[in-house]
Parts: C-alpha cells; structure tokens; sequence
C-alpha cells in the first residue's frame, strides 16, 4: 500500500523548487498547519489530483520565500501561486463546480462566509492556551483556563448555530465549504488540550450536544478520516514547535 501524497519530507533552505505540472494543483503545505489543512481538506473532499510539496516552516527555501507570501497554504497552479487559505479553497471551489462545497444561494454563501469568520476569533485564545505563563504552575492553570474560557464563547455560538439550523453540519446534510473551513482547529482542540494539559478540564462541555454530534460526524467525513490527526500527534508538535530545530517530519520518522 502506498503512503499518502503529503507523507514526503519539508524542504528546507538550500532544496531547490521542485518541478511541477502546470496543469495539476500543487499545494506548499505543512502537515500540521491548520490552514493548510483546510486547503487538502477541499482537494479531497472535491477529488481534485494534486500534488503536495511541504515546506519547512523555520528555514524556509529561498525560491518559497520569493516566489509567496511565505505563509501555507499555497496552491500552484499554470505558474501562478495563490495564497491564503480561503481564498485558494474558493479557488478550488470554482475550479471543479460540478463538486462545488459552497452553496449556490449567495445569500447563504455570505452567511457561511461570515461564521467562518466568527469562529476565527477562537484562534486567539486558542494559542493562548498552548502559550500560556505565569510565575508558578498554579499561576498557568489559571491562565489557560482564562484562555479557555475565551474559546468557549466560540464554541457556543457554533452549538447555537448547529441548534438553529438543526442539520447534521453546518453546510446542511453534507459537509460543505463553511464545515471544511473551521474543523482544523476543533480536530487540535479536541486532541492536543487533553494530552499537554490532562485533568485541567479543557475539554468541549458535554452540554454541548449538537457540537458534539457535529464533531464525531465530521470524524466520518472521507477526507477527514484521510488526513486528519487524532491521538497526540497535534500535542506532540506543539510540544516542539517552537525549537527551530522543530521536527516537521516527525510522522515519517516516527510513523503516525
């Protein structure tokens, strides 16, 4: 059995740019980015071929540096290179409109559009409790259970919204554009906090069961099941991630 596309090792500096099909997507990416996720994320869920070149993100390539924003995710595309998640996903999206994720209501395209941007408010705090400091333990507990408290309101307006529309996700009875765009950090909030910080209570309140049901269904989705991380492979990473010698291609060397 093959290994996945996105299971080769980050360039760094001093790799040259690899080779690419004009006509075939190309995706820069870091395997645990959640931005580049969302982008793999639309690529599968479209089935759209594409090819992954990932980047380290400490000692970036020169030619990536140069030719991007220097920032994942990157679609390349007939020598062109378009940046920024949400804007290469709606790329995507038009792309291949016989697949598209988006609605066709403008109307409710707009809406989706907006919680998206809602929900990013919880990337904030979110950090927030992975960075947390104080003069003693007892002083970051707290910190990060402030921090938590941030990402909670985040976390019941997407309970509300999913009450409201009373659907299975957020797009309606399939998953669509708006569900692809915000599941990269629930899928790290609903692993990593538990693993780092265990019995600190940063877990997603079990009141909130329309969220909840919304998660394990997403878990199902095929192109989450394909790339998505569970365990402690997320808390692992960013146990690390701030060492510039981060080891991006730690799933390769240590298996996922």
């Amino acid at each position: 059995m093959s290994s996945p596309i996105w299971d080769v090792p980050h360039l760094a500096s001093g790799a040259p740019e690899p080779s690419a099909d004009p006509d075939k997507v190309t995706v820069y990416n870091m395997r645990f980015c959640p931005f580049a996720e969302r982008t793999i994320l639309v690529l599968l869920a479209k089935k759209i071929p594409f090819d992954v070149v990932n980047i380290n993100l400490k000692k970036k390539p020169d030619w990536f540096v140069e030719k991007t924003w220097g920032t994942v995710s990157v679609v390349r595309y007939k020598g062109e290179y378009i940046m920024e998640s949400l804007v290469n996903c709606d790329f995507l999206d038009e792309l291949e409109p016989s697949t598209a994720l988006h609605p066709k209501d403008p109307l409710e395209k707009a809406m989706g559009r907006l919680l998206v941007e809602k929900c990013g408010k919880m990337r904030t705090p979110y950090y927030g409790v992975l960075l947390a400091k104080g003069d003693n333990p007892e002083e970051v507990k707290m910190k990060r259970l402030e921090m938590f408290h941030e990402v909670k309101k985040t976390l019941e307006i997407m309970e509300n919204e999913l009450k409201k529309k009373g659907t299975t996700f957020f797009s309606g009875g399939s998953v669509g554009m708006t569900d692809l765009m915000v599941w990269p950090w629930i899928e790290r909030l609903t692993t990593a906090y538990r693993v780092l910080f265990p019995g600190e209570n940063l877990d997603i309140p079990k009141e909130m069961i329309s969220l909840l049901a919304w998660i394990k269904n997403m878990w199902e989705v095929p192109a989450i099941k394909a790339y998505g991380l569970k365990g402690d492979n997320h808390a692992k990473f960013y146990a690390q991630a701030a060492s510039e010698n981060c080891d991006y291609d730690m799933l390769l060397t240590k298996g996922a």
